[in-house]
């Protein structure tokens, strides 16, 4: 279960330790997915399978896995964010750049996730919140409307 966000702290961190995995072939029924778990993301193309995924997901696909980058941790955005939106993934990669922590970002219909290294968590969730990126998100009537 995540942690929950706190008021005008638009972010969620996950407990759970994360992976970037290249995987030999599509993994199929190996890959549990529940929409109320934390997020994965299944990347197919390019010539590679990869997913980014939390620790014990990537174990449980076994020979699947072909190589791993370990020791991340998962943030998400929480709140539903319009297609048109410009700019807070943008801040955000700023915010963490000015620090040195670098990110992989993924994104779903909605949501905007982001890892982080967990050696650095601390000092990211910190340049998040100095960021100030709630002053960027739109109002809930807003994140409604699509173009």
């Amino acid at each position: 279960m995540a942690s929950e966000p706190r008021a005008g702290w638009p972010f969620r961190l996950w407990p759970e330790a994360y992976e970037i995995a290249r995987l030999r072939a599509l993994p199929g029924e190996a890959l549990a997915l529940a929409a109320d778990g934390p997020p994965i993301a299944l990347v197919v193309g390019h010539g590679e399978v990869s997913v980014i995924a939390p620790t014990a997901t990537v174990a449980q696909l076994g020979e699947l896995v072909e190589s791993r980058c370990q020791g991340w941790r998962a943030i998400t955005l929480e709140v539903v964010l319009p297609p048109t939106l410009v700019g807070v993934l943008a801040a955000a990669a700023g915010a963490l750049a000015e620090i040195e922590v670098p990110l992989v970002a993924f994104s779903s219909h909605d949501t905007d996730h982001i890892l982080v290294p967990e050696r650095s968590l601390g000092r990211a969730l910190a340049a998040l919140r100095q960021a100030r990126l709630e002053r960027l998100l739109p109002r809930r009537s807003e994140a409604a409307k699509t173009p």
